[in-house]
């Protein structure tokens, strides 16, 4: 398993993009429950932190796609830095609004400043996708990526709930700012991986003229959104109520650890199941595993069960940045990612609203019932949107003679012109 992720770290400048954008990256395990914990912190609200949180992730939502054009059309380096200052400066405005007890609206805007960060998890997926020649090559990165992506979701909660609960509730956010900053700077820098800039003369964006395969994840990814808004503020709610608040940002980080182990062992492997077979099979076992977790009595058997449900989360999200990847031209890659992550923010934004609102009139149990319903509704449209998955990635051109493969075999192959 190793070697395959060896080989793909050992091409020149991988390791260094590869670490970079982790750093950029750290925001995204951390600003949302900083905001959430520095404000029911400071107001004493459940409900009110998650529709601050909720009003973010919406901002969040709302932006990738035209800075994930905007990045396609003038490059990473001229689209980045303006927006990394934009949402340092939103950051700085939640956290002396929080700690003056200022007005929600001022929050609103601060939140919304912040989440103007562009498609940091489309950055080094892109230039992954620039550098590698083949769809099994690719497969292992973006299985990698998401991976990574875990260490931040097991380390970036763990430490804002130890952070907020015994330093200081603003002590999250401002190590969130500096990973940003630092990690911007490393990643910027790195100009011999970065993917060309499209300019204006050349492939148009996808506008609305999106894929079928696309729009389809980008609604399944909304399922999946819910889930982990409902997880986040319901794993705290009910680490806080167990009287071991401290314990909630380490399970949390057991749940990404199993996707971690999850991400590893799937993208290691050459698969030759298809496409869009994997996506429903990898949606009905984080359907099963969240569902489950969400009848759990106690925390241990919480993280238990946490960390196998959490095992089908990389799985899950590396396969839906593959389907895009088959689809769109690497000139329209970071957009058409931008959709998914719409569909995911979306979702987030509402499982954070709707469950910290149940978490206030009722206790944690609410926010674990929103969360099993959300998982058992990631089944139910991965079932729904199936066929147009399917008739997108299956190739549409016959193999050459020296590439034919078992009439009942399906492998991956290289990406397909875009379906628009």
């Amino acid at each position: 398993m190793l070697t395959t992720y060896r080989a793909l770290l050992a091409r020149p400048g991988a390791l260094a993009f590869t670490l970079a954008g982790l750093l950029s990256r750290f925001p995204t395990s951390m600003l949302n429950l900083s905001v959430i914990l520095l404000i029911e912190g400071t107001y004493g609200s459940w409900e009110m932190s998650g529709r601050v949180a909720a009003v973010g992730v919406i901002a969040w939502a709302a932006q990738s796609v035209p800075t994930a054009r905007w990045v396609d059309r003038v490059g990473q380096r001229k689209a980045m830095w303006p927006l990394t200052g934009i949402s340092v400066l939103g950051a700085v405005i939640v956290l002396v609004t929080a700690l003056a007890r200022g007005p929600e609206a001022i929050l609103w805007i601060g939140v919304i400043l912040g989440s103007m960060s562009g498609p940091l998890g489309s950055l080094t997926r892109a230039r992954w996708s620039h550098v590698l020649e083949t769809d099994d090559e690719i497969h292992s990165a973006f299985s990698m990526e998401g991976a990574l992506d875990e260490i931040l979701f097991i380390l970036g909660p763990t430490l804002v709930t130890i952070l907020a609960t015994t330093v200081h509730p603003a002590a999250g956010m401002l190590v969130a700012i500096a990973g940003l900053l630092l990690g911007m700077t490393f990643l910027l820098s790195q100009t011999a991986t970065e993917p060309p800039a499209r300019g204006s003369e050349g492939a148009s964006g996808l506008g609305l003229r999106i894929p079928g395969a696309v729009a389809a994840i980008s609604v399944l990814t909304i399922g999946v959104g819910v889930t982990f808004g409902s997880v986040d503020i319901t794993t705290v709610a009910f680490a806080e109520d167990a009287g071991r608040p401290a314990l909630g940002g380490l399970v949390l980080g057991v749940l990404s650890g199993g996707s971690f182990v999850g991400g590893l062992l799937y993208g290691a492997r050459r698969w030759t199941t298809p496409l869009w077979a994997r996506v429903v099979a990898v949606s009905i076992l984080f359907a099963i595993g969240f569902a489950l977790l969400g009848q759990m009595p106690n925390l241990w058997a919480y993280a238990a069960i946490g960390f196998l449900a959490g095992a089908t989360v990389a799985p899950l999200l590396a396969s839906a940045d593959t389907v895009v990847q088959r689809v769109v031209s690497q000139e329209q890659l970071t957009e058409g990612m931008a959709w998914v992550r719409i569909g995911m923010g979306a979702g987030v934004a509402f499982g954070a609203w709707i469950a910290g609102k149940g978490i206030d009139e009722s206790g944690h149990t609410a926010g674990m019932t929103v969360t099993a319903w959300a998982a058992g509704s990631v089944a139910v449209l991965a079932l729904a949107m199936a066929w147009w998955i399917r008739k997108d990635t299956l190739p549409t051109r016959p193999a050459a003679p020296e590439e034919e493969t078992a009439p009942d075999e399906h492998v991956d192959g290289p990406p397909l012109p875009p379906q628009v």
